[in-house]
């Protein structure tokens, strides 16, 4: 009996602890359950399609979206091939000219990414951002993998138009005749378009991120205090209008812009955008005017002024070399000889104010204008041959002859030279170059000289203006004339110590 009460005893413990384990299960199962609704749940809510597949292209599971997307059951597609699904083919697809995603994925054991197009039941285009991940369990042989599939066709979509918007953009910036240069708050050059470029000789990269001081240095303009003023008060009182400034190209030279600015706020930054003007050949054609309407003013005027001048100093000359022979008191001999040299000096300017008032009247021949440049570089070589001063010839060998009067152009170049060795008084060297443009030939003479003020550089050419003490101011005027009878253009460039070019355009026969 008591073998049997103990037998009985043991039995119920037992029977107690296999209740307990079951107990445990139950709880475990429950668990699973709540796990498996939890991930379940988040399968089906996954705005993407999701698709289940083992490595012979069967269909182990899918979510709702993708039934969504296809219409379809789940019982009616499970165990079914993707292909035949999504493709509606028999046999595996290549897509976009490469392997399947599933079959690279197979082979590779690597996650594999491609963007796919196609046909959906409708018969629209869609574009899908597919990834298939390779479900591994330890170091077993993967069996299933899961294709994630994004629909991308309205970002696509968004980004090609983007891209067509900027590329239209790009096109009208890049052909604009004017200059678009944009900055940022701390004034660096984040836009540069082909105009710019062409017109302050820098190329996009040498100026993107520099700033905009490279292009219109502070003294040129107000701009650093007008953007941080407009930083610190969101005050404007240029935007929308047109002003006025000079900027300075990569050669150095100064040069009149017009400018507009506009601004753009977005996210907190602002942008300032100029659109720039090169008015420079405007301006030119504006001196060249007023210059013909003051030579014509003032040439009556000076005709009239020689004529009265010419006979009185005749006079003057021949009186006074008769007096000298009669002197022999060699103070009095000085004072006669001043004399004599400052009649001269009139007589030299009334002979310039001659050629000034004179309609000059051409002798034309064919004439090669690097050999009449090589004469008048050898003439003044030779007159300044102590070593201070050293001539440079750059001569194109394509400039054909021309039809010109070779004198007077010898004339205007030694004017110029000459004018560019009074400004380099510690020494330097001229440098004379020649090239063939469409409209004929091009030179230029270039000095290293004190450099010209953009202010005198407007008024360089007109009579009787000088930046010289003892100047006529008529040599470049003079030059200007006989330029202008060939039917050519002078121009020049400069800045202060920076030397100056002038540029001289000759039309061809």
């Amino acid at each position: 009996m008591i073998m049997e009460r103990e037998e009985y005893t043991r039995l119920i413990e037992e029977m107690n602890l296999l209740k307990e384990r079951l107990a445990g299960k139950d709880q475990e199962i429950e668990d699973l359950k709540t796990t498996n609704l939890f991930l379940g749940t988040i399968f089906d809510g996954i705005s993407e399609e999701i698709m289940v597949l083992d490595r012979d292209f069967n269909i182990n599971d899918v979510n709702k979206t993708f039934l969504r997307r296809y219409g379809l059951k789940k019982a009616n597609i499970l165990g079914r091939k993707c292909y035949e699904i999504k493709e509606r083919s028999s046999v595996p697809c290549d897509l976009e000219g490469g392997s399947c995603p599933l079959e690279r994925a197979i082979k590779t054991g690597e996650r594999i990414e491609i963007t796919h197009s196609h046909e959906d039941n409708k018969g629209d285009m869609k574009e899908h951002f597919i990834i298939m991940y390779p479900l591994r369990s330890g170091r077993t042989r993967i069996k299933y993998f899961v294709e994630i599939a994004r629909d991308v066709t309205e970002y696509r979509q968004l980004i090609r138009g983007y891209q067509a918007s900027e590329k239209r953009f790009r096109a009208i910036l890049d052909t604009a005749t004017n200059a678009v240069i944009s900055i940022d708050e701390d004034q660096r050059i984040i836009l540069f378009n082909n105009a710019a470029q062409r017109i302050f000789g820098y190329s996009r990269e040498e100026v993107l991120g520099e700033s905009l001081n490279l292009i219109i240095p502070p003294g040129y303009g107000d701009h650093q205090e007008y953007v941080q003023r407009f930083l610190e008060r969101r005050e404007s009182s240029i935007i929308g209008k047109t002003i006025s400034r000079t900027a300075l190209r990569k050669n150095g030279e100064e040069f009149p812009i017009e400018l507009s600015l506009s601004l753009l706020e977005m996210e907190g930054k602002i942008t300032f955008t100029a659109i720039i003007r090169d008015v420079s050949e405007q301006k030119k054609l504006e001196t060249k005017l007023l210059h013909s309407e003051r030579l014509a003013a003032v040439g009556h005027a000076v005709a009239h002024v020689a004529h009265e001048i010419k006979n009185p100093l005749m006079i003057m000359g021949g009186f006074s070399n008769q007096i000298k022979k009669t002197l022999n008191d060699d103070k009095d001999i000085q004072k006669i000889d001043l004399i004599l040299d400052e009649v001269r000096r009139l007589e030299n300017l009334v002979a310039n104010l001659g050629d000034f008032t004179r309609k000059y009247s051409l002798v034309k021949r064919p004439a090669d204008v690097n050999s009449v440049i090589k004469d008048v570089v050898n003439i003044m070589a030779g007159a300044h041959s102590q070593g201070k001063y050293h001539f440079n010839k750059l001569l194109s060998p394509d400039v054909e002859e021309i039809n010109c009067d070779p004198d007077k152009l010898k004339q205007v170049f030694i004017n110029i030279i000459s004018n560019g060795l009074e400004a380099m008084s510690e020494g330097g060297t001229i440098t004379v170059s020649t090239n063939r443009i469409p409209q004929g030939i091009e030179v230029r003479i270039n000095d290293e000289g004190i450099g010209i003020t953009y202010k005198d550089l407007e008024h360089i050419f007109e009579p009787f203006y000088t930046t010289r003490e003892r100047g006529s101011g008529l040599g470049l005027s003079i030059s200007y004339k006989i330029i202008e009878a060939h039917d050519g253009d002078i121009s020049a460039f400069s800045s202060p110590g920076r030397g100056t070019t002038f540029i001289l355009r000759l039309p061809a026969n």
